[in-house]
């Protein structure tokens, strides 16, 4: 039979592999089934193949939306799945692009599924197909779930696999004699010895603690590539790989879960919600607790800023805040005779939108030089009282810092108490389900985790308070800067500033003065990390 042109029908094939394991059924399986498909009536025609290969259904930020816009907006005849459920498996999505796709004229057709949705019979028959992959999504994901939660109360991540700096022994492992059997072990992470030492100088170098200033994470992933390191997948690390592992806390003894008391639909989303808790896992820590309480203050700082104060061009980029709007003082340029002059001036970023009442205008020049002086000063009234022998912490620091140590000694012990008591109750209803009565469980269990998490959050605080750095201790970074100060790059003066000052204040003169005359009668106050912060209790 022959054909013209017009009668010919192009489709797109979307292929999907799901991460169930029990649905994991193989691209070349499923390209099979569309290409007798499309044998069967001499019309079709695939003219573009889309593989979204280990992609789960219940969320629509995969290729299948590149089909879609393939439908709208270059005419194509429709989509064709190996199945129905290969389109998605959320409630939701499925009827918002499924009314895309037939509403710019196109079809949604399965090569396995013969049905003829534009008849109501076919649309009933397609919509039970499509509710039963929903209902088989959710009852899958709440055995994994339950999967998830047996591997969290006994201290292992989620989903298993490598992780940089252990060893893992699996759960299940090949028979050591029977050829195609399996045997089961106790799953464990065992630090490797030969890679410990790399990985403490990986924080430390994010740290800043062997560089004068901190690496940056695309700068640790070349050199831990040197190093001869790869990804659990084997390839390379990148900047987002190593910020993920790091950020994981798993080096720390840490489990990073998605906070149970969150509500949202975490897969359907996407794994987009930012909703994160730390649980203590069974693995040995690498870096001390220290180490990742800077490491998380630092991740935390980073994350606030702009992508201009990571990258600092100036020695107070990032520091500098205005005294009337207490915002930030940016770095702006002005015009003078010679020309243009990049970063001339400090100006109030609220000004621009007439936010504050007090805007603040500075030359940079003379911000920078107060700050110098500054430190002159801090440095010199230290080294003229310092005696002979190093500096003893006055009796109020040696008081707080005992007492924070006392506090973090007895809420560790009141933290392990609880940890145990989980793994008890968790192991007791293992071995006597009916000891518990509907609800009995669930309530004991929910009392424990929310004591967990307020000894946890009390726990963080004492170690805070703890290792809290002293005048004296930050002086002795001051006196390097301020020996190195006319030698170093405004990078690194940037990042050794951030480590002594909390902020540095410029707040405008006399009210009505602008340009120049006003810039010598602006009052310059720094912050520094020392003392308590004057702006905590007082508002703007």
């Amino acid at each position: 039979m022959n054909f013209t042109d017009t009668d010919i029908e192009e489709w797109t094939a979307y292929l999907r592999v799901s991460t169930w394991r029990e649905d994991k059924i193989s691209l070349d399986l499923q390209r099979a089934a569309l290409q007798a498909w499309e044998r069967r009536d001499p019309r079709r025609r695939i003219v573009e193949w889309v593989e979204d290969p280990d992609v789960t259904g219940r969320n629509f930020k995969r290729k299948i939306m590149g089909c879609i816009r393939g439908v709208e907006e270059r005419g194509r005849r429709g989509i064709v799945v190996w199945k129905f459920s290969r389109f998605g498996r959320n409630d939701v999505g499925i009827a918002v692009n499924l009314a895309r796709v037939e509403r710019a004229g196109g079809d949604l057709a399965s090569a396995t599924e013969d049905i003829d949705a534009r008849t109501a019979v076919g649309k009933f028959n397609r919509r039970i197909l499509f509710d039963l992959a929903v209902f088989e999504s959710d009852r899958a994901g709440e055995q994994w779930k339950e999967t998830h939660q047996w591997r969290r109360a006994h201290g292992l991540p989620a989903t298993g696999g490598k992780r940089m700096g252990y060893i893992w022994y699996p759960r299940r492992i090949p028979h050591p004699t029977l050829r195609g059997e399996w045997t089961l072990q106790d799953e464990r992470y065992v630090v490797d010895e030969a890679a410990r030492e790399h990985i403490e100088s990986l924080y430390e170098r994010k740290l800043g603690k062997e560089l004068p200033t901190p690496d940056g994470y695309g700068q640790l992933a070349g050199w831990l590539n040197d190093l001869g390191y790869r990804t659990a997948d084997g390839n390379p690390w990148r900047y987002d790989s190593l910020r993920r592992y790091m950020q994981s806390g798993f080096a720390a003894g840490l489990l990073r879960v998605h906070d149970p008391r969150c509500r949202c639909e975490y897969t359907a989303n996407g794994g987009t919600c930012k909703r994160w808790i730390f649980i203590e896992g069974a693995q040995e820590a690498i870096i001390t607790p220290e180490t990742w309480e800077r490491y998380e203050e630092l991740s935390k700082e980073r994350a606030a800023l702009t992508p201009r104060v990571r990258n600092p061009t100036y020695p107070l980029t990032g520091l500098v805040r205005c005294g009337g709007c207490r915002k930030g003082a940016n770095a702006t340029s002005a015009r003078r005779r010679g020309g243009q002059v990049l970063g001339y001036a400090y100006a109030c970023g609220e000004s621009r939108h007439k936010l504050c009442d007090s805007p603040v205008w500075v030359q940079r020049a003379l911000v920078e030089d107060e700050v110098h002086i500054w430190l002159a000063r801090e440095v010199a009234a230290v080294v003229d009282a310092a005696p002979s022998s190093p500096i003893a912490l006055d009796d109020d620091q040696e008081r707080k810092k005992a007492r924070a140590a006392r506090d973090r000694a007895r809420l560790d012990a009141e933290h392990t108490r609880l940890m145990t008591g989980l793994s008890n109750l968790a192991a007791d209803r293992a071995l006597n389900p009916d000891a518990y009565p509907d609800g009995v469980f669930e309530q004991a269990r929910d009392r424990l985790l929310e004591q967990k998490r307020n000894v946890a959050e009390a726990l963080e605080a004492a170690a805070v308070a703890e290792v809290a750095p002293s005048r004296t201790q930050l002086i002795a970074i001051a006196a390097g800067l301020l020996e190195e100060w006319d030698t170093i790059v405004s990078a690194e003066k940037n990042a050794l500033l951030r480590s002594l000052v909390r902020r540095v204040v410029a707040t405008r003169g006399a009210k009505g003065v602008r340009g120049l005359e006003n810039s010598g009668k602006t009052k310059v106050e720094i912050h520094p990390l020392w003392e308590p912060d004057p702006w905590e209790d007082t508002p703007a």
